[in-house]
């Protein structure tokens, strides 16, 4: 089983994908862009409309105890500041802050952003000029088979035993290689030359002992 992968066609949003599962957090934790449980989704609903039907309740208690007061011959001053400030006031705040509270669950429940359309990070602008500044003289092709793995560039191969791979994640359009320290590269699945993307899984962990492992578990 052989596969290679040609690495002098990336895109900007290669290294936006790279950016969002291994930069802005650590590979296997989940994206700080997920959707928060359902549970969590749940209880702020209830709240936020708690604090939505409460509002118009405190506003119509608040003018009830202005007229009780009224009748009661309670002094024009102490009368209007119940009426006029106090309590509707705080019930129109109150309605405001639920429905501030639904939109931003409402915000927070929609699906992460594509990281292959923009906008995109600062990050990835910055090193898609650096790769196209160097682009004649950087990588050409990796390839895996049964006895390593190697990264031809435009000055020389590298070949690297399986033992000495750190570890391979995974995203929906990209595998990372992490080789000794810390160095990792970028393996987009639609650059596959050689070898079914899918299959790439079971070499590894084949030859590693390893699973390759997603850069955004599901929570």
């Amino acid at each position: 089983m052989e596969f290679e992968i040609r690495l002098e066609d990336y895109i900007i949003g290669d290294f936006a994908a790279f950016w969002h599962g291994c930069m802005r957090k650590r590979p296997g934790e989940p994206s700080p862009d997920a959707p928060p449980p359902k549970p969590m989704l749940a209880a702020g609903r209830f709240c936020s409309w708690f604090f939505i039907v409460m509002g118009p309740l405190c506003i119509f208690n608040s003018l009830w105890q202005g007229q009780s007061m009224c009748l009661e011959g309670t002094g024009a001053a102490i009368w209007f500041l119940n009426l006029c400030l106090t309590t509707p006031l705080g019930g129109v705040l109150v309605v405001v802050f639920g429905v501030l509270c639904l939109w931003q669950l409402r915000k927070n429940a929609e699906s992460p952003s594509d990281p292959m359309s923009p906008p995109y990070p600062r990050w990835a602008k910055r090193a898609w000029k650096r790769y196209r500044a160097r682009a004649a003289l950087g990588l050409r092709s990796c390839r895996f088979n049964g006895e390593g793995c190697w990264l031809h560039d435009a000055q020389s191969d590298h070949r690297y035993d399986y033992g000495m791979l750190e570890q391979l994640w995974e995203d929906a359009g990209h595998y990372y290689l992490v080789l000794p320290r810390s160095q990792i590269y970028i393996l987009p699945k639609r650059s596959f030359t050689k070898g079914a993307p899918e299959d790439l899984p079971a070499l590894w962990q084949e030859r590693t002992g390893t699973p390759v492992l997603p850069v955004s578990p599901a929570r």
